[in-house]
């Protein structure tokens, strides 16, 4: 039987909690890899973040991705999901918080 050593929830001190809790449907967030990044998110600058394993997304997840990146963005729908389909998207380290199992570290 095959474990992950580590997985990635939903911090649930983080202002943008109810708004990532209604995209993914739950607190478990599917990422890529444990280990943050930097990446410049807008005026906001260089952030820690996380890519999301959008091959873990079902339709519904990305759906609502998409909804949130057109009203958020002002993109239009298929420049959204092209973007989605090319680039990914981020979620910011501050939103999550991730836990390893002890066998990681043995």
């Amino acid at each position: 039987m095959s474990r992950k050593l580590w997985s990635a929830t939903l911090r649930p001190s983080s202002p943008r909690y109810e708004q990532w809790r209604k995209i993914l449907g739950s607190i478990e967030v599917p990422i890529t890899n444990p280990k943050p990044f930097a990446t410049q998110l807008g005026p906001e600058g260089l952030q820690e973040v996380f890519s999301l394993d959008l091959s873990r997304f079902d339709r519904v997840q990305v759906q609502r991705l998409l909804d949130v990146m057109v009203d958020l963005f002002g993109l239009r729908p298929n420049e959204a999901k092209r973007i989605l389909e090319t680039d990914g998207f981020p979620i910011r380290s501050a939103d999550v918080l991730v836990s390893y199992d002890v066998r990681a570290f043995l």
